[in-house]
């Protein structure tokens, strides 16, 4: 596949545990969330895997979550991580200060509508809660 589509990835609470909360966005404390890493192999043989969170537009976010991402990964292969990549191409991650056009964004904190304006309560919606925080 030469022409990907994009796969828009939020940060905090999908790739970062985000266990501890907001401390600025320059400070990323916790580790990867379980299970990234063999996913990531495998949705970008058929994606373009983009990073758009709101940490983005302060200055100097997105280097501050590649070189987390990194560090990471690096952590993940001295644990055991094996890649599975079966084209041999390093993964490619692309960290983005606009929210892109996207195929498909995955969000820790969003609800997919379907048409249906009905079906979107707002005093349920009120309720809700990440997976990091049931």
């Amino acid at each position: 596949m030469t022409d990907k589509p994009i796969l828009c990835l939020d940060f905090d609470g999908v790739i970062h545990r985000y266990d501890s909360g907001w401390k600025g966005p320059l400070v990323i404390s916790d580790d990867v969330t379980p299970g990234f890493f063999e996913w990531l192999d495998r949705a970008s043989e058929v994606f373009k895997i983009v990073v758009y969170s709101s940490r983005s537009k302060e200055p100097g976010a997105s280097n501050a979550m590649a070189i987390w991402l990194a560090s990471q990964r690096e952590k993940w292969r001295n644990d055991g991580g094996q890649s599975h990549i079966t084209n041999g191409t390093p993964v490619e991650v692309e960290f983005v200060d606009t929210k892109p056009a996207a195929f498909l964004q995955i969000d820790d904190r969003a609800v997919c509508f379907d048409g249906d304006w009905s079906e979107l309560d707002p005093a349920e919606l009120r309720k809700f809660k990440p997976w990091n925080k049931r």
